[in-house]
């Protein structure tokens, strides 16, 4: 049981298949689960699955497809278009890109008769996801005069000096739909295309769902910086082993730091996460330390775990498949109900037995829970 939010892919009750390897590296890991979906795949599909994986960076997975779940059963790749962006006079672009952010541009294929409403919800979909707005380019037909076609409507001004580098460098045919988001915040610019792209896949029926396209995603960052405490965060957990290379400069520079983190993702879903975890009590308390834990709260919370490491704990490492998930995709769903035999439903309430239900009060008092009436904003808590 986990407490999940309500997503089609995520229940609060869920399986897993859970994967636990001593002495071994990254690379057990993947070569082990590429053999056992290989396997699972080809005994109840027939598919025969390649017998390894594409594997992706994070930062690249982020750069190209604007997430770390990337569905690669169509193209449309996010460009860089920070050499257009700059040699163009479109002022907001060339704003975001000195303040240390990112232009990217993404082209459609054959899509320039998308009307005005259309390419609005499509900039709907990137203001979800924090970009301030998205810009766009119809590619024109060819002529005589310009036989890789012209830059038309919408921010096509402001590339007028620049179209025919625009139009080589971005591959752009006539006939296409150009489309950009800029943000001085790199990650915005890249999640808010990647959720545009998600959406022209769903819309543009490019989701084959027979069609299995797998990845690892690997060289996930270690730490993430949380700008309202001022300091250093576990982007994923404290216990996974830093990358051999960055140990030296943990401390010197925790952004730059890779953890042995690793992603089994599949048509756009994360079916299994895994990591190698840390064996050394000197290392742990390094990374503690980082994260902003004194001496004594480490102690307090995770003195156990340390003091468990100092008889000798083998190099190990695992990974944990979602059955459900898994399943899901097999069956060419998109929602992890389809599959489950009670799924909850958006409340985390079963329909089928109307469960959780109201708990009698000696079983309470036999785990020794209290329930506690909410109190209403404005009235005396002693009432």
């Amino acid at each position: 049981y986990r407490d999940e939010d309500a997503r089609g892919d995520r229940q609060p009750e869920f399986t897993q298949i859970d994967i636990e390897m001593s002495f071994v590296q990254r690379d057990d890991v993947l070569v082990m689960l590429e053999g056992l979906m290989g396997h699972l795949f080809k005994k109840t599909l027939g598919v025969g699955l390649p017998a390894s994986f594409t594997r992706i960076a994070y930062d690249d997975a982020i750069d190209r497809f604007g997430t770390d779940k990337p569905d690669l059963r169509f193209g449309m790749e996010l460009q860089d278009f920070a050499p257009y962006a700059e040699a163009s006079t479109f002022q907001a672009f060339k704003d975001a890109l000195a303040a240390g952010g990112k232009v990217k541009g993404m082209v459609v294929p054959g899509k320039a008769d998308y009307s005005r409403k259309q390419i609005e919800e499509l900039e709907a979909q990137a203001k979800i996801y924090k970009a301030k707005g998205m810009a766009w380019i119809k590619v024109g037909a060819a002529t005589a005069e310009k036989p890789e076609g012209s830059l038309e409507g919408g921010a096509s001004k402001f590339f007028a000096e620049n179209a025919s580098q625009l139009l080589k460098g971005s591959g752009a045919k006539p006939g296409d739909l150009i489309l950009m988001v800029a943000d001085a915040k790199a990650k915005v610019a890249c999640a808010a295309l990647g959720a545009v792209r998600s959406k022209l896949g769903r819309d543009l029926g490019l989701l084959d769902p027979k069609r299995f396209e797998f990845a690892w995603i690997i060289d996930f960052p270690m730490f993430e910086f949380n700008e309202e405490d001022g300091r250093w965060e576990a982007a994923h957990h404290m216990f996974t082993m830093p990358q051999a290379q960055y140990h030296a400069t943990l401390e010197s520079d925790p952004g730059s730091v890779k953890g042995d983190l690793y992603d089994l993702v599949l048509n756009g879903f994360e079916i299994a996460s895994g990591s190698i975890r840390i064996h050394d009590p000197d290392l742990q308390k390094r990374i503690f330390k980082i994260v902003g834990f004194s001496e004594e709260e480490a102690q307090r919370k995770f003195g156990f775990l340390v003091e468990a490491f100092k008889f000798g704990p083998p190099p190990h490492g695992g990974i944990a498949p979602g059955f459900d998930r898994l399943v899901m995709l097999m069956a060419g769903q998109t929602s992890i109900k389809e599959v489950i035999a009670f799924p909850k439903n958006s409340f985390a309430v079963s329909p089928m037995d109307q469960c959780p239900n109201e708990v009698d009060e000696k079983q309470l008092k036999e785990i020794h829970i209290r329930i506690v009436p909410k109190v209403n904003e404005g009235s005396d808590p002693k009432n």
